[in-house]
């Protein structure tokens, strides 16, 4: 057994993998040490990795969310699965190390041993969800989210009037100039405002209340000639309703099936 496959095995996170799996996993993962105030996986803007910190301690440093610090045990970057970019740094506050796997390796991964690909992806966003759910108190009343590219307002209107009692029935999240349409041309009232540009991560986006199962359904009414949405953005809230196995419709034709099934 190498020494990769020991430390790993050392750490609660792999305690429902078997130690050949392990050793398996091992091979896809690099260890690098760092040092007290080094700054850990430094941000690209296509961050595409993430670690499992081995010994030692780092604090997450964010100007948009409370500052937090992991230990051993605990992973980083994990956001990246769902995300294109991130707003935190890692920084070192002890001396340390990490084992860090790159998205390449979990393609490889997934080439060679498709279930432990899996199996590692699952450990990663539960314990993603574990981690919300500790700083997040679940709303009582579910959530539907209302988006529409700008040529498409009218139509997205047409198709809240025309499932407004069963609209009513949750909470609704828009953007500022939807908020702004809706409320002036439906009795309805909007309870979060949120970023086109930010769905996923900052303080007003919806990622953490996708992943603790509080939103039932997103209609994002979308310009299939003229896309004007954030591409990144977008495509991190599609992967994360797929990961989360929400209702997402993206034309009139499923969002008027989606809102029978809610009927």
């Amino acid at each position: 057994m190498d020494q990769k496959t020991e430390l790993l095995l050392k750490l609660d996170i792999f305690r429902e993998f078997y130690t050949e799996e392990v050793e398996l996993i091992s091979e896809y993962f690099s260890i690098h040490k760092f040092f007290d105030l080094q700054v850990i996986m430094p941000q690209t803007g296509q961050d595409s990795s993430f670690g499992i910190i081995l010994s030692g301690e780092v604090s997450i440093i964010d100007d948009q969310m409370e500052n937090s610090s992991r230990t051993k045990g605990d992973i980083l970057g994990e956001m990246a699965f769902i995300q294109v970019g991130r707003r935190a740094d890692f920084v070192a506050a002890s001396n340390g190390a990490i084992a860090i796997m790159t998205f390449d390796d979990i393609e490889k991964l997934k080439l060679k041993q498709p279930y432990l690909a899996v199996k590692l992806i699952s450990l990663v966003t539960r314990n993603l969800v574990n981690d919300l759910r500790q700083k997040n108190k679940k709303s009582s009343t579910e959530m539907i989210v209302l988006l529409a590219d700008y040529n498409l307002f009218s139509d997205l209107l047409n198709l809240v009037k025309d499932h407004l009692h069963i609209i009513k029935n949750f909470s609704i999240v828009t953007t500022e100039k939807l908020k702004t349409f809706l409320e002036a041309t439906t009795d309805l009232t909007i309870s979060q405002v949120i970023e086109p540009q930010c769905l996923i991560l900052g303080e007003t986006a919806i990622g953490s209340q996708i992943l603790l199962d509080q939103v039932k359904a997103i209609f994002y009414l979308r310009d299939a000639v003229t896309i004007e949405s954030n591409p990144p953005s977008f495509e991190a809230l599609s992967r994360l309703c797929d990961l989360q196995q929400v209702l997402f419709a993206t034309n009139l034709l499923t969002a008027n099936a989606v809102f029978q099934y809610l009927e």
